[in-house]
């Protein structure tokens, strides 16, 4: 504003010039040039003092302080690492000599979960393991959690799955012996019985009595949440089994809560029998596998709630008894089926389970109870489905054709 009112206005000389000291002039030619050199005086003045308003310098900035050479030290946040991916090893086994789906989800064990397409997983001792086949067919390994070492996990798992009897020589005898067997062995090869734990197998039939999967699967559940957490596979979770003396402090009332019913009170009595066995429960179990069958079925029928039928699974999945054959209506069926054709339609009676288990053993021999899981396992309707059509039996066939006009499914 300054420079726009000293530039834009300009005063005519008269204006710098007083009336009075025009009257002392006189008005005369001195006087007009007196008149004009103070006036010029008094431009020049003006016009100096705007250009110096004009011309004044800006404030001078204080000087910027050196830059800093110390080292900002700042807090150091570690990027996440990604997640390991799984590292899979190969198990040694061919699918001929392991079938998953033939041997996990067919009644033997319901601490195993499907956690992804051909891939079972579980605990094993204290070890958590995934199993899958590979495209082709042989069985890798996936080790999520050990309290030991890799190696001795891996011997666990071999030894969890009998991997020490070769199954295709044992076919190998079965085939050659029955011809319905070699059949049945070229679609439903690989369905391998397990080596478990006896209490754990114990435990598990127990629940197994008069019961349904689900049902089993969740009271096995409930069991084995008791033990040590292991960890989390695909949204499920698995405990290291729990021990004799954990199952100690359960009481009756926490089972049937848990919905056992009636078998809660058979669990109790059975792990307090167990803990008064001489050298303790889980010893003694053991110690079975040193006896013959009939003393093997004859000392776990002692036991609350363990009858013929679960004394002979849990010898057969557990304590080396291969040729145990656990009899119920499902194998008496076979039996009179493929084996003793002249008892159809009879009752099954405890003196004729005696004779179904002998008549497996006189036509399979000393791995009878293997022979008598494929022919369990061929029954059930998910393998049953992917069989040819001549494999179902006359009255089945019947069965369909009045229904559809067709045969079993030879998908």
């Amino acid at each position: 504003m300054i420079q726009a009112r000293a530039t834009s206005t300009i005063l005519p000389i008269e204006a710098f010039v007083s009336p009075s000291f025009t009257q002392r002039t006189g008005g005369s030619c001195r006087g007009e040039k007196n008149l004009r050199f103070v006036a010029t005086i008094c431009m020049h003045s003006l016009r100096s003092s705007s250009l110096s308003i004009m011309k004044r310098p800006r404030p001078t900035p204080p000087p910027t302080p050196p830059l800093s050479t110390t080292k900002i030290t700042r807090p150091f946040s570690k990027k996440p690492k990604p997640a390991t991916p799984p590292k899979w090893v190969s198990l040694g086994l061919t699918q001929s000599e392991l079938s998953l789906p033939l041997t996990f989800p067919t009644g033997q064990t319901f601490r195993w979960r499907q956690t992804g397409p051909l891939q079972y997983t579980g605990v094993v001792h204290s070890h958590l393991v995934s199993l899958k086949h590979l495209q082709n067919g042989d069985v890798s390994y996936c080790l999520h959690h050990t309290t030991t070492s890799e190696a001795k996990a891996r011997l666990a798992l071999l030894d969890f799955l009998n991997a020490g009897i070769s199954l295709s020589d044992v076919w190998a005898v079965f085939s050659a012996s029955a011809p319905r067997f070699a059949e049945l062995a070229s679609h439903l090869g690989g369905a391998r019985v397990l080596r478990q734990d006896p209490l754990e197998c114990l435990v598990q039939f127990l629940c197994s009595s008069n019961n349904n999967i689900a049902r089993i699967t969740k009271m096995v559940d409930f069991v084995s949440s008791l033990g040590d957490y292991l960890g989390t596979v695909e949204g499920f979770e698995f405990h290291q089994f729990p021990s004799l003396e954990r199952l100690k402090m359960v009481s009756e009332d926490e089972l049937r809560a848990a919905g056992f019913g009636y078998r809660a009170k058979y669990l109790i009595g059975t792990v307090n029998a167990l803990q008064s066995k001489p050298g303790g429960g889980a010893e003694w179990l053991a110690s079975l596998r040193n006896f013959d069958l009939q003393e093997v079925i004859d000392a776990l029928s002692t036991l609350p709630g363990v009858g013929p039928k679960v004394a002979a699974c849990i010898a057969l999945f557990s304590l080396d008894q291969h040729h145990a054959i656990p009899v119920d209506t499902h194998v008496w069926q076979i039996a009179t089926r493929y084996l003793l054709p002249e008892l159809a339609g009879a009752r099954l009676t405890p003196k004729l389970c005696s004779r179904v288990a002998e008549a497996f053993v006189s036509k399979y021999g000393k791995y009878a109870g293997w022979a008598q899981t494929l022919l369990f396992i061929a029954e059930l309707p998910s393998q049953k489905a992917l069989l040819p059509s001549h494999f179902c039996s006359i009255k089945e066939k019947k069965s369909a054709e009045s229904k559809n006009g067709k045969m079993c499914s030879g998908n």
